[in-house]
């Protein structure tokens, strides 16, 4: 799902607020297992990869998850990929991850967004599960927020150096299997759970300004960082 939360950023689409009631009769779930399987669809890429960690969610999920993780694994199944560019299928998420960050076990982090800078990453975090929410205060940009575990040979470079770089170059610096992404429309929230290793984190929103393809990546106007996991 790494895949898949990359397009979703990249797109930029407003998830609109969905209603989405637990069936009756619904199962119990078993949230260990809900959670790793959910942390588990960072790091799946292709189509097989997410339709096989998306059914695990489902066969985890407890109640009040069904909903959303129901029509992720269908729309996922009948529109791969272009599922995500929709409303329901953004809102979806956005439900399952906010299910996530309030009943899985770890750190909370809420991040705040705007024009253009993060507020609240701490410059220090613990070893361990990490749970993500970025909150968008912009009046009018959508935010993003893409976080990358640094390799070693990367520890002593400039960030924004790292950033800039094409995807296969900066695989040199960066371990793209130890990331995750949150995206935000104004006035809304992301979500995303991280276990933290030990090293540097690098952090950064790559949608362009204004929306426009021509515009700015963020990060090149303040929107990037790291932080140290101990």
């Amino acid at each position: 799902m790494r895949r898949i939360l990359a397009l979703i950023v990249a797109t930029g689409l407003a998830a609109s607020v969905v209603a989405l009631a637990s069936p009756a009769g619904a199962q119990t779930g078993n949230l260990s297992a809900f959670c790793a399987a959910r942390e588990e669809a960072n790091s799946a890429q292709t189509k097989a990869e997410n339709t096989a960690v998306i059914q695990k969610i489902f066969d985890a999920a407890p109640a009040a998850a069904i909903p959303a993780i129901t029509l992720i694994r269908d729309g996922f199944a009948k529109k791969g990929d272009k599922f995500f560019q929709s409303g329901p299928g953004t809102a979806a998420l956005a439900q399952l991850d906010g299910y996530v960050y309030d009943n899985c076990p770890g750190v909370k982090v809420p991040v705040t967004a705007i024009d253009y800078e993060f507020d609240g990453v701490p410059a220090t975090l613990a070893a361990g599960a990490t749970n993500f929410k970025l909150t968008n205060n912009a009046p009018k940009e959508n935010h993003e927020m893409a976080i990358i575990k640094v390799l070693p040979a990367g520890e002593s470079i400039d960030p924004l150096k790292i950033l800039a770089l094409p995807d296969k170059k900066a695989g040199k610096y960066v371990d793209f299997s130890k990331s995750a992404f949150m995206f935000a429309p104004p006035g809304q929230s992301g979500y995303t759970p991280l276990t933290l290793e030990p090293g540097k984190y690098i952090y950064a929103c790559f949608l362009p300004q204004g929306g426009k393809k021509d515009g700015k990546p963020h990060f090149t106007l303040g929107m990037n960082g790291s932080f140290t996991v101990q």
